[in-house]
């Protein structure tokens, strides 16, 4: 059987999983970004998506689309066009607000498959959703490298989207307490709260870029001394650690038991108190990492997860 022609939808601006699951797979990957800012406007904009996804569908007609959720309701139209579908499941649409969201289930068990991104996560789907098949596959990783640049010795990247799971009080009291250090952070600042906002706005010693394009957030992140990724939410794979890996970059990171089995041998850990962090960031030195055998390791698991799920794939999609 030849292979199937696959897309993979991203109702968001960018994401590097997707991305580089879309570069392992051979898909047409489509990002499909937010056209209104206005929450109060979301209904609208989740109808706009809807109806890009169709005129996606009719213009390549895939044998298999692949969603990025939230949010689950993506697979509308896959549903109503009777295309096989996958659910790449991020951890909040497993924990939280999003796997009570009405019909989540219902989309999930029809799915061919459910991604959850890594092992701990995989328990809880498959409590959640025991008539779905559910596997696990890690982020795939892919070198970022920039020669050119030049790593600074007081520039910190911290990776973050502003979500409910990142502690960003203790981030924007980190860096108040750090004058000698110039932080960059690229999440929405529209996101938080009046005063969170204020209080970055005074900073002088934070970089608030908003999205960038690719090039320009890997030139940050290949000339930062370290990049910080904090999350409260036990079970999680941050994305920004596997970007740290693909970049040989030195990497603070929550805590966890996920985050010590991933990262265990080279990461610096931290508890998520201000002077947890203030200390691991003072007591980081200019080094030069080679993360290569972690990532030959890491990828030659995620090779073994990409064959089995194309076979598995081609095996059940009807020609």
């Amino acid at each position: 059987m030849n292979s199937p022609r696959i897309s993979y939808i991203v109702w968001k601006k960018y994401q590097r999983r997707a991305e580089v699951m879309a570069w392992y797979l051979d898909a047409h990957i489509e990002f499909i970004p937010h056209l209104f800012s206005n929450k109060y406007l979301r209904p609208l904009d989740y109808l706009l998506k809807l109806l890009t996804t169709v005129k996606h569908i009719i213009k390549y007609q895939p044998d298999l689309l692949i969603f990025q959720a939230p949010p689950v309701f993506a697979a509308i139209p896959a549903l109503l066009m009777r295309v096989p579908y996958i659910i790449d499941a991020h951890n909040v649409a497993i924990q939280g607000f999003w796997s009570k969201v009405p019909m989540t289930k219902y989309f999930m068990d029809r799915a061919m498959a459910v991604i959850v991104h890594n092992s701990e996560i995989l328990q809880n789907a498959q409590q959640l959703f025991p008539n779905s098949y559910v596997m696990s596959i890690l982020d795939p990783l892919k070198i970022i490298s920039r020669p050119e640049k030049r790593r600074l010795q007081n520039q910190i990247l911290v990776i973050c989207s502003f979500a409910s799971d990142e502690p960003i009080d203790v981030i924007i009291e980190t860096i108040s307490q750090l004058e000698k250090y110039n932080f960059i952070i690229t999440a929405d600042i529209n996101k938080l709260k009046l005063k969170q906002r204020q209080r970055l706005y005074k900073l002088k010693n934070v970089l608030l870029t908003g999205f960038l394009a690719t090039e320009k957030y890997h030139s940050f992140l290949c000339s930062s001394l370290a990049v910080l990724v904090l999350t409260t939410r036990d079970s999680t794979q941050p994305s920004g650690a596997c970007e740290a890996l693909s970049s040989n970059t030195q990497l603070i990171v929550s805590d966890t038991s996920l985050t010590r089995k991933l990262f265990g041998e080279w990461a610096i850990f931290v508890n998520n108190s201000v002077e947890s962090i203030v200390e691991a960031i003072k007591s980081l030195q200019m080094l030069e990492l080679n993360l290569e055998n972690y990532r030959n390791i890491w990828n030659s698991s995620i090779e073994e997860s990409m064959i089995n799920l194309k076979l598995y794939a081609s095996s059940n999609i009807k020609k």
